[in-house]
């Protein structure tokens, strides 16, 4: 060999390749021997596991092997018989026209990626080597690298995941050493990635501030694939914090542990809001102090240690006196400044172990435990008392306000927490019917549980475990159109003795008491159950239901409400709606509008019940949410004697159109009062010229009997 000499070109294996193709096509095109030059190309290539094609400069196909008829889905003859088959590949003109261009140009010593189209219109992603040949038209070898290319991207995906994911990621291998951490790893824990490979988790702190959490979570991934929970770890600089962690096992196909992946967040500033939301949940927005929730819970607590230590303990009840001026002359600004100085002075006149509340509205609760004996608490009252009666200056004027104060010792008092707290509530009336600025004791000789009253009480509990109580529903009806607009459901005792009791049987005795609030959970749950099984049977009636004052001033009613809608996710909310009365809004008005404003949230409608009695005040209408008034029935039962009652009606039938509001006129008890409330202007009514309240199963024959018949 002469090594001073040039060596020779190396030349492109596919060029030999297309060469001795082209050989043997002429050999066959001349006749030589051509059935045995076909069968040497097809088993030379027509089973090759890798797609390999021809097509001549005219673009027909003259070779297409059997891999590229299972990786495109046409055969051989449909490829080689069509006149145009890159067409087939690239049905998109604009994209035929750039692959013509791009194979015209095409260099087989290298590989290049197109993406065809198979006969079922998914796209590939191929490489194709495409090899002039000597006379005309081109040899392409191809792979299908789809899968390929899709792991490729999903690897992308993950490492783009893992490196901008704001949660921190930890990998290590099976023995435990951390192997790559992500960039929320540093910025969480201030451990750079590089001083933390090859060690293991338990440099996080967790191991050292507390093994057994430690220990018992890598026990756990041991034999189960995962675990996710809350632990505390530990900065580089050695701050504490909350963590929220997952981890989980990667395993091989026999099961071998290959590594563990933990992603983890820091939840500091999320335990900071539940922090703040359960504070929110159990103290007063305005003054800072416990409220009614949460002073139940100190009073629950207190009751067994004062049975246990043998100590006397107070519930006292404040409401202060002329409060109600305060606010109407100067402004609720004025009357907040006036509750925010009493809230301090209170706290200035109790023991650093008592327990303040402000209950709502101008209601305060005082919690007084340990005491040596009565004196000790009435020395504290006078001290209250003495306190609040001080000027309070605001602005440019001094304002002077007292309170009534209602007290009760326990365990001469042995009753339950809540029963506590309406004891001291009785004894803070009986201060103000003494002529205010004043407490007094409540007396346990009076109290109810020896009394008819409390028997009555534990009849109707009794009633209650039972299930004897029903609800009956009256339709309330458009005048104009005799449409239904609605129902309202109706509370009923089905007495063994005595019968169908109506509400005013037996509702007084249940209100203010343990009761009241299971019975109204209990008519939630039913008309909720009600709604759900009418809208299946394609009924869309509105079912309204009664909620007491006592109720709608407890924090609890809102959670308790939405648990029971989260029963029935399905039910059109719409179709609910929550009546109250006005008493109510007066004896708490911030707490009853929070928890109306929850119910609008919640997709209920409101309505006012009795509206015209008592407290109606034209404020509530624009203060308080909502959607309706109903006319107490007293009015309408009287519009066809008094033309003072009608011309009332008439009055709030106006008010309430113009504010936008649903009238229901309560108590049409004759064809002649629909009549007479058509004429005042009353388009909605409800009563016994309607229909009488009835059991739920008669609903749906009632409508069908409407449907038939006029109204």
């Amino acid at each position: 060999m002469d090594m001073g000499s040039n060596p020779p070109t190396r030349r492109h294996p596919l060029v030999h390749l297309a060469e001795t193709l082209e050989t043997l096509e002429a050999s066959a095109e001349q006749g030589e021997w051509r059935d045995d030059v076909l069968a040497l190309v097809e088993r030379l290539f027509g089973h090759a596991p890798i797609m390999i094609d021809g097509f001549d400069e005219q673009g027909h196909c003259i070779l297409w092997n059997h891999q590229c008829e299972r990786v495109f889905g046409w055969t051989a003859d449909e490829v080689m018989n069509h006149p145009a088959p890159l067409t087939l590949f690239y049905p998109d003109p604009a994209e035929y026209r750039a692959v013509v261009a791009g194979l015209s140009s095409g260099d087989g010593s290298r590989f290049r990626e197109w993406t065809p189209t198979t006969r079922e219109g998914r796209r590939l992603t191929t490489l194709w080597a495409n090899v002039a040949l000597p006379c005309g038209g081109m040899i392409c070898i191809g792979h299908d690298i789809t899968e390929q290319r899709q792991a490729e991207n999903q690897r992308r995906l993950a490492a783009s995941v893992f490196d901008s994911s704001s949660d921190a990621i930890m990998i290590t291998d099976a023995e435990r050493r951390i192997c790559d951490t992500n960039a929320a790893f540093t910025r969480i824990t201030g451990y750079a990635r590089q001083d933390v490979l090859g060690l293991t988790p338990g440099m996080l702190g967790t191991a050292q501030h507390n093994a057994e959490t430690y220990e018992a979570i890598c026990r756990h991934l041991d034999v189960e694939d995962s675990w996710k929970g809350e632990i505390v770890g530990y900065r580089r600089n050695g701050e504490a914090y909350p963590l929220m962690l997952s981890a989980s096992v990667v395993r091989d196909d026999q099961g071998r542990t290959l590594h563990y992946v933990a992603t983890f967040s820091d939840i500091t500033h999320l335990k900071r809001h539940q922090d703040e939301l359960r504070h929110l949940a159990r103290h007063d927005v305005l003054t800072e102090l416990p409220n009614r929730r949460h002073f139940a819970e100190h009073l629950a607590d207190a009751l067994p240690r004062a049975r246990r230590d043998d100590t006397l303990l107070a519930v006292c009840f404040l409401d202060l006196d002329g409060f109600k001026p305060i606010n109407d002359r100067l402004g609720h600004a004025a009357g907040d400044q006036v509750l925010i100085t009493i809230a301090q002075r209170l706290r200035d006149a109790i023991r650093a172990d008592d327990v303040l509340a402000r209950l709502g509205g101008d209601e305060f609760a005082l919690l007084l435990t340990d005491l040596e004996d009565r004196e000790e608490c009435l020395r504290i009252v006078e001290r209250v008392r003495y306190l609040i009666a001080r000027p309070i200056p605001l602005d440019d004027s001094l304002v002077r306000i007292s309170t009534s104060i209602g007290i009760t010792l326990f365990p001469q008092d042995d009753a339950e927490a809540g029963i506590l707290l309406r004891h001291a509530d009785q004894a803070m009336y009986c201060a103000k019917r003494g002529g205010k600025n004043r407490y007094a004791l409540f007396d346990p000789e009076e109290r109810e549980d020896s009394s008819p009253g409390r028997r009555r009480l534990d009849r109707l509990e009794q009633a209650f475990r039972d299930d004897e109580f029903r609800l009956h529903y009256q339709p309330r009806v458009n005048l104009l159109s005799g449409e239904v607009c609605g129902l309202e459901a109706l509370i009923r005792w089905e007495n063994p003795e005595h019968g169908l009791l109506e509400p005013d049987d037996f509702l007084p005795q249940l209100l203010g008491s343990r009761l009241e609030a299971p019975l109204g959970d209990w008519v939630v749950e039913r008309v909720l159950h009600q709604l759900a099984d009418w809208q299946r049977q394609g009924l869309a009636l509105r079912i309204s239901f009664n909620a007491s004052a006592n109720d709608l001033a407890l924090p609890e009613f809102c959670d308790r409400l939405t648990a029971a809608l989260a029963r029935y996710p399905r039910l059109d909310r719409r179709l609910l709606e929550i009546e109250f009365q006005e008493s109510a809004a007066v004896a708490d008005l911030d707490a009853i509008t929070r928890t109306l404003q929850h119910c609008r949230h919640s997709g209920l409608c409101i309505a006012l019940d009795d509206f015209g009695t008592g407290y109606s005040s034209l404020a509530h209408l624009r203060e308080l949410p909502i959607d309706a008034l109903k006319i107490d029935k007293r009015f309408v039962g009287a519009i066809l004697k008094d033309e003072r009652d009608a011309a009332l009606v008439q009055s709030i039938i106006q008010i309430g159109a113009r504010l936008g509001l649903d009238v229901i006129a309560e108590g049409a008890e004759s064809p002649a009062h629909c009549q007479r409330l058509l004429e005042l202007g009353a388009s909605q009514a409800q009563g016994y010229a309607i229909a009488r309240p009835m059991p739920a199963e008669r609903i749906p024959p009632w409508l069908a009997s409407r449907s038939k018949g006029p109204h």
